[in-house]
């Protein structure tokens, strides 16, 4: 039996041995009423109950703070443990055995790599901190930091380095300590050419350590000294324990502050974290000047829900910003911008101006939703329709994320004043964006229980489709049926399209789709989206009709936006003279034909 077998079977026997309601009661005192339970929620605080139970579907619900999901899905909430660190707790709590297995001969040469590699850095480590601290060789790389302002305190802390101007003064070193020159090799610190001449990667440069955020060195970078024809700065090579996707420097160092002080500062360069750290800005860490990736906003998000990016003030540091916000901001995190004056970086400016001009930029930094606005519309030409469309379909997700209707009515106004587009169009392409914030996925991350209360959305088209999924969910062929009248693309609210389209996928692929292959499939978001479809109550005496009600709404919505569309489109070819205002104008007779048939 394959391991992808023996791990199924093991995950259906736990749950199918689990009784939800059994579970849940050991934390949270529940009550029936009618087919279901309800309590206090344990994620939020609150006096009435909204959090519900619905044994016979196998799912929870909270109506207030929109967490949900199956048995394993609230033991890793309540417990803090990762989904499958629940799995593993519930089978010890029913004696069902965790299945093992004997690594085969390739994994326990992988194992054994990472291990030697992880000791080679160690001691390469030591070796450029000793060079910098100890020996005449290390003249340059002492003066080099005196001259960036980092003290003995802040070189001890980092372990900071200097690599000799010397060909191979670690690779000979090394060698004599009986490390043999081919995992010299893989670990990025030697190159050998097909001569078999050895040579160092590092040669006068100081080295930063790069750590792993248990502390573990597993990559260096280097800053060139001298004006050289050499790259400014130089990493090491991805490994197996060395990939910068899933590195953030100084997280180490940084991750007691972050978790006090409830933010983390993100900086381009392992210099600017540094620079943070010697003025006690110890919050600090940095993306080692790569593109902010999921994989190191998951990081930070286990120690603070809150991420201020502080990256160069020239066009690429605030191009790089803004993919970093759409990262962030759709991992859950809550963002704001530090923006630096003059065009400087924060290892410049905290330099020139100090720890106290810093913090105050801190505290002048910009709500998400504003920097991009700002960054947006000096970035696009508002006087063209590309322009205008860019615009728009650049900002709708972010007005979409506003929970506040006051503060997003004032964007609407803000907005339509400066590209010119009728206040009432953006609104319309604006109930295409459903969720206002209403889920977050930081709120359902190991380590932070305390969830944000979240008003629910009721309105027509959310609750036609969350009737649609049930339905589709628990009766054959239904789904079919559903996505002829409207495509899962097309639906108004985006975790609904999400969870159609994870649905239509199986399908297509003959799997069937349930509480564990979903978790595993969705998003956090629509995870929590698909329990609240599931455990909805919805009262109707023809279901049959019900239905095709439903499924008139969102047709009904479906043809209205691709409409008015191909309207606005229409209305500005005519004004520009283009004879292709005549095709739109037929598709508008077309989608209007089927409006009025519905």
């Amino acid at each position: 039996m394959s391991t992808t077998s023996v791990h199924d079977d093991f995950v259906e026997r736990v749950r199918s041995s689990s009784d939800i309601l059994a579970v849940i009661s050991s934390y949270v005192h529940l009550k029936k009423k009618g087919n279901r339970y309800w309590g206090c929620c344990p994620f939020h605080n609150e006096k009435t109950p909204s959090f519900s139970v619905v044994p016979q579907q196998g799912f929870f619900y909270c109506f207030g703070c929109h967490a949900g999901g199956n048995v394993f899905k609230f033991l890793s909430l309540i417990e803090n443990v990762s989904y499958y660190e629940a799995i593993k707790l519930q089978a010890q709590r029913l004696n069902i055995p965790i299945p093992t297995y004997r690594k085969n001969a390739h994994e326990l040469a992988e194992e054994q790599e990472r291990n030697d590699l992880l000791k080679i850095h160690e001691l390469a480590g030591s070796f450029f901190h000793n060079c910098l601290t100890k020996t005449a060789l290390g003249a340059p790389g002492r003066e080099y930091f005196a001259t960036r302002q980092i003290n003995s305190n802040i070189i001890e802390q980092f372990k900071l380095g200097y690599a000799p101007n010397l060909w191979d003064k670690l690779y000979t070193s090394f060698i004599k300590r009986g490390i043999p020159k081919e995992l010299l090799a893989k670990s990025g610190l030697v190159t050998i050419k097909d001569s078999g001449k050895a040579y160092d990667r590092f040669r006068n440069r100081v080295i930063i350590p790069i750590a792993d955020e248990h502390g573990h060195i597993t990559g260096f970078g280097g800053r060139i000294i001298t004006n050289a024809d050499s790259p400014k700065y130089l990493n090491s090579p991805e490994t197996i324990i060395f990939n910068k996707r899933y590195l953030l420097f100084g997280l180490d160092q940084a991750q007691k502050a972050i978790k006090e002080q409830n933010f983390a500062i993100v900086v381009e360069g392992y210099m600017d974290a540094i620079s943070l750290h010697s003025y006690g800005i110890t919050n600090a860490v940095a993306s080692l000047g790569t593109a902010f990736t999921v994989q190191q906003c998951r990081k930070i998000l286990r120690f603070s829900p809150n991420i201020y990016f502080c990256y160069d003030s020239d066009n690429a540091g605030q191009n790089a910003t803004m993919r970093a916000l759409a990262i962030a901001s759709s991992s859950g995190a809550n963002v704001r911008v530090i923006s630096i004056p003059d065009g400087k970086d924060p290892d410049e400016f905290v330099k020139k101006h100090g720890a106290k001009a810093f913090y105050t930029l801190i505290d002048k930094a910009l709500p998400l939703m504003e920097f991009q606005l700002q960054y947006v519309l000096k970035n696009t030409n508002g006087n063209t329709l590309e322009g205008k469309l860019s615009a728009i379909n650049q900002l709708m997700p972010l007005l979409a994320n506003i929970s506040n209707a006051v503060e997003r009515n004032e964007y609407i106004i803000r907005i339509s004043n400066v590209l010119g587009i009728d206040e009432g169009v953006i609104r319309s392409d604006l109930q295409r964006q459903s969720s206002f914030k209403n889920y977050t996925e930081v709120n359902s991350l190991p380590g932070n229980n305390t969830r944000k209360i979240i008003p629910d959305k009721k309105d027509a088209l959310t609750l036609a489709g969350r009737y649609l999924i049930k339905k589709s969910w628990y009766e054959q062929g239904v789904l079919d049926y559903v996505l002829s009248v409207i495509p899962a693309t097309e639906f108004p609210n985006k975790l609904h399209s999400e969870i159609l389209s994870y649905m239509s996928k199986n399908n297509q692929d003959n799997l069937a789709f349930t509480d564990i292959d979903a978790a595993e499939k969705l998003s956090e978001a629509a995870y929590s989206e698909l329990s609240h479809c599931l455990v909805e109550e919805i009262s109707t005496t023809d279901d049959v009709q019900f239905t095709e009600d439903c499924l008139k709404r969102l047709r009904r919505y479906y043809l209205n936006n691709n409409y008015e569309k191909h309207r606005l489109l229409a209305d500005q070819l005519q004004r520009n003279g283009d004879s292709r205002f005549l095709d739109e104008l037929k598709i508008t007779q077309q989608l209007r034909t089927q409006m009025d048939n519905l």
